[in-house]
């Protein structure tokens, strides 16, 4: 009988969401998604049910601010903390910008 993986519950896919704020404003987040729950995670994404305030089911709100993207030290600071290639991730976070700046822009009236 297989037993299960101890360490699979602790397996995190870390992302960056936008959204608005009650006050109209933009925010980001970086978020660490628990694997088995990525797909969830995705497709709630997209359907707009994320709720960061009730985020606990998918995984954990590693940081959070107001604005349409994070700082580059922070970007660089979440790399560094997950091991991963800031590089890489800056181009990753730069893609999910120009994705999410038409409705960020929208919702802030800007062109």
């Amino acid at each position: 009988m297989n037993s299960p993986n101890p360490f699979e519950e602790l397996k995190r896919t870390i992302a960056l969401i936008y959204g608005i704020l009650a006050n109209g404003g933009p925010f980001w987040a970086f978020v660490a998604v628990r694997s088995n729950k990525y797909a969830i995670f995705l497709s709630d994404q997209k359907e707009g049910k994320i709720d960061l305030t009730q985020f606990e089911p998918y995984g954990e709100i590693i940081i959070c601010g107001e604005g349409k993207s994070p700082p580059d030290d922070i970007t660089l600071k979440v790399a560094e903390m997950y091991q991963t290639d800031p590089e890489k991730f800056k181009k990753n976070v730069e893609e999910d910008v120009r994705q999410a700046m038409p409705e960020i822009n929208e919702a802030l009236g800007e062109p």
